[in-house]
């Protein structure tokens, strides 16, 4: 069976999505709890790697397993072994062709920011020291994004494909008294790619990058990296993945 599984998580303490050795990860902690109930390795597919720090409304994963036990305890049984940072909203038998990360359609993301601290949200919000932010510039820079565009400069280095095209299908910001929320859906997204759109939308909202050099970057034109900022990752959602 192919068992599709939703899940919401507060990366703070986390090293991102991905397994690694000898840290502590989302899918590590899920893989670990899996095993602890089937008692076998079993290979969890995210739909995406989020960063360090970067938490989920709605990340999906799915996992092939033969077993009588039913999908509503199987889910129980999951949120059992699992600290209370990370909870499996929903598990449920899809078709075996199924892959949550290659059938997925778009996925959408949100970036919160604000202007006053507040020690309740400071592991979910990016705290601006500054206060001369132009919203609407703001408003500008998004709509530039939308579309389809080579997002080779606003991506880890490490990470760059032949091909770094992403089709923008949504990029707003929304204002409300000195809280900012960034917006965005993609049918994919590259490594850090959210983050250094935020970081460098906020410089020119600040007036430290002009938006005809913005302009450039999404165009790729000339070797400007120096003016790409990355956002902290404590202020970066995954809201929903579509399929």
């Amino acid at each position: 069976m192919n068992y599709k599984l939703k899940i919401s998580y507060d990366g703070t303490k986390y090293a991102g999505w991905q397994i690694q050795p000898k840290i502590k990860t989302i899918q590590g902690e899920i893989e670990s709890s899996l095993k602890k109930i089937f008692k076998k390795e079993i290979n969890l597919i995210g739909a995406g790697r989020t960063d360090s720090g970067v938490h989920a409304y709605s990340q999906v994963a799915n996992f092939h397993i033969d077993t009588e036990m039913n999908y509503n305890k199987i889910k129980l049984a999951i949120n059992s072994n699992l600290n209370n940072d990370i909870f499996v909203i929903s598990c449920e038998i899809v078709d075996e062709k199924f892959h949550s990360r290659f059938s997925a359609i778009k996925r959408q993301y949100e970036y919160n920011i604000s202007t006053q601290f507040n020690i309740f949200n400071r592991n979910y919000e990016w705290i601006l020291k500054w206060k001369n932010i132009n919203h609407e510039i703001l408003k500008k820079c998004s709509k530039m994004i939308i579309g389809e565009h080579d997002f080779s400069n606003f991506c880890k280095e490490t990470s760059k494909k032949n091909n770094n095209i992403c089709i923008i299908k949504k990029s707003i910001w929304i204002f409300d008294n000195g809280i900012m929320k960034y917006k965005i859906e993609a049918d994919r997204f590259l490594h850090h790619m959210v983050r250094f759109l935020v970081g460098t939308m906020i410089e020119v909202a600040r007036g430290k990058v002009l938006m005809s050099n913005f302009e450039k970057l999404l165009k790729v034109e000339g070797d400007n990296k120096t003016m790409i900022v990355c956002a902290p990752a404590k202020g970066l959602f995954l809201k929903k993945i579509h399929y």
